[in-house]
């Protein structure tokens, strides 16, 4: 599989997190070599990422989006294939974050429910849901 992760590069030492803005492409979108991306935006100045790997775009990020210095804003891939199942897991987790926002648990609890494979979303209390919760749940649904 050829592909280019889009590693967020040191543009100013004093900056830990870049913006991202004046996304051009789609997420499996073709761009070529040279096409603007984004746009990266620091507090001293912005920069335009322009593609020096030819493929279809899938992006982690949206428009006005904070990415840490050093972890990856997307990937461009050779093969359509390839992109269209990255964009399809990063969906899912996308959807997945949401889901789990909406749930009042502990990181504990969520953690536990993910390694006993139970939704977490389906149980349903007033308060904060915690680990002994989700083995009462396996009891009762189990």
């Amino acid at each position: 599989m050829e592909f280019k992760d889009l590693i967020i590069p040191t543009i100013n030492v004093n900056d830990t997190k870049v913006t991202i803005s004046d996304i051009r492409k789609e997420n499996l979108e073709y761009i070529e070599v040279g096409e603007v991306l984004y746009s990266v935006e620091t507090s001293k100045a912005t920069e335009e990422y322009k593609a020096d790997f030819a493929g279809y775009v899938v992006l982690y990020v949206e428009d006005m989006d904070e990415v840490e210095v050093g972890k990856s804003a997307g990937m461009i891939f050779k093969s359509l294939d390839d992109a269209k199942a990255k964009n399809e897991e990063v969906q899912a987790a996308k959807a997945k974050a949401k889901k789990l926002a909406s749930v009042n648990a502990s990181k504990k609890a969520i953690a536990y429910a993910e390694e006993k494979g139970v939704d977490i979303t389906l149980i349903k209390k007033d308060g904060i849901i915690k680990t002994q919760d989700i083995d009462e749940w396996l009891k009762n649904n189990g």
